[in-house]
């Protein structure tokens, strides 16, 4: 009897998520193939579809961790490409009108050697080491140049992929289809045209854009910090990020709201750098020599679709990152947020395979978007809480938020002062942890003594 769940899985789409996604078909499957519609070069390079991969992204710590457990000697890997490692707490550092700190808030205003470490390298080369880390497994295939236009379904279950490739059209046949298409997905529309309801969708109008370029970093002294964030509070909507990446390379992502977006040409890109609430971004860029184009990209919406509310779903499809949810790609969630989801289907086969029933692969949707739907909310209501901070930004505010930000208020106020609850903070924020925890005893009666302490002052 085979120790599989079946014999062919696809995935569509060769993005993080959905080469991570084929790791783990990897372990149930006979066979998995990758169906990128872009076609993909044997080395570091933006794919035509992610616009936005030409910015700053990060991999939190939570993301970082998944993919360490997938592929063995992960992060070594990343450091042999060119990946800069760095340390959260002191290696890290915010700059705000008022001085420099190691925390968003800027509470804390000592670095600190938490123990948890990050990797700084462009979109491309993140990628790059996925792709050749899943495609050393001798039963994934990877498809670039290949676009799927349809499911191919019997009434019953999805049975494989309608797709267009340069010599034609043609049909290939799975027991399993994944969606890792991303923000721009079909699955609302195949599901439509397979007669069944598509997902509910909540929405963020966070009106967000950013523009980025590289530059060769300076052999002069500069800030030793590796990882660098520029900006204001709430009402300031403008900011930027700088990060050491390979080949001794800054990437600089310029940041706005609200139609004042970051320009992209290059007296505009320094404009805008110089007229941030501190001018410590401009001045460490001004005189570095850019050795890229400056790419703009806008991001108006931030998606959830709601899969896990639907009562019914084809079988033997799922869908998975940004093709559920698309995240205000300035808190980097979405990379990670993705990894997480992997990692829970990896949890629902493990159980299936488990129980060695006949029928494994059934119902498998409706054990997957609950697990999945979970994940997404820890990153979804941290986003929510920062981007409803802006009176601008549109959509349905928590009827408790007021209160959550006084909660989180004293909790930074903590975290100033303890360095295991400033651990605790990079573990949720990085995804490493689910946000229930900040509500746990003895921290949750910490926090509620300091918000009376604070609202005595």
């Amino acid at each position: 009897m085979s120790s599989h769940l079946g014999q062919h899985a696809i995935v569509i789409g060769g993005s993080i998520a959905g080469l991570a996604t084929a790791r783990v078909l990897a372990d149930f499957f006979g066979q998995v193939t990758v169906i990128e519609r872009d076609p993909i070069e044997d080395r570091p390079a933006v794919r035509k579809s992610t616009p936005q991969g030409n910015h700053l992204h990060a991999l939190l710590l939570g993301g970082e961790q998944v993919l360490s457990s997938l592929y063995s000697g992960f992060t070594g890997k990343l450091e042999n490409l060119g990946a800069v490692r760095f340390q959260f707490g002191n290696e890290v550092a915010f700059f705000f009108p008022d001085g420099k700190g190691y925390s968003l808030s800027g509470s804390v205003k000592q670095p600190r050697a938490l123990g948890y470490y990050g990797y700084s390298q462009s979109r491309a080369l993140l990628e790059y080491c996925v792709r050749q880390c899943t495609l050393a497994l001798p039963n994934v295939k990877f498809e670039s140049g290949i676009a799927a236009q349809g499911l191919i379904y019997d009434g019953t279950r999805v049975r494989g992929v309608r797709r267009d490739h340069p010599d034609g059209s043609d049909s290939i046949e799975a027991d399993l289809v994944v969606d890792a298409g991303g923000r721009g997905s079909h699955a609302p529309r195949w599901l439509t045209e397979l007669g069944f309801e598509t997902p509910e969708e909540t929405t963020i109008g966070v009106d967000f854009a950013y523009t980025s370029a590289k530059f060769r970093k300076p052999d002069r002294p500069v800030e030793p910090e590796p990882v660098m964030l520029f900006g204001g509070r709430p009402p300031n909507a403008s900011a930027a990020a700088l990060a050491e990446i390979e080949d001794h390379t800054w990437i600089v992502s310029l940041a706005g709201r609200f139609g004042k977006y970051p320009p992209a040409d290059e007296a505009g890109f320094l404009a805008f750098a110089k007229a941030l609430p501190t001018p410590k971004c401009y001045e460490l860029i001004k005189d570095a020599e850019r050795v890229s184009d400056i790419s703009h990209h806008r991001f108006p919406t931030s998606v959830q679709r709601h899969y896990e509310r639907l009562p019914a779903f084809p079988e033997r499809f799922i869908v998975i990152g940004d093709a559920i949810s698309s995240f205000n790609p300035v808190y980097g969630q979405g990379m990670s947020s993705a990894a997480l989801q992997v990692r829970a289907l990896q949890q629902v086969l493990n159980e299936r395979k488990a129980k060695s029933e006949p029928q494994a692969l059934s119902g498998l949707a409706g054990s997957f978007f609950p697990k999945a739907a979970d994940v997404i909310a820890t990153p979804w209501i941290l986003a929510a809480s920062f981007d409803f901070a802006y009176p601008q930004t549109k959509g349905e505010r928590p009827p408790n938020m007021m209160e959550g930000l006084r909660y989180f208020a004293a909790l930074d106020s903590l975290m100033a002062e303890d360095i295991e609850v400033q651990r605790l903070v990079v573990e949720v924020s990085g995804l490493a942890k689910p946000l229930s925890v900040f509500f746990e005893e003895p921290l949750r009666s910490r926090i509620l003594a300091r918000q009376i302490k604070q609202a005595s002052r």
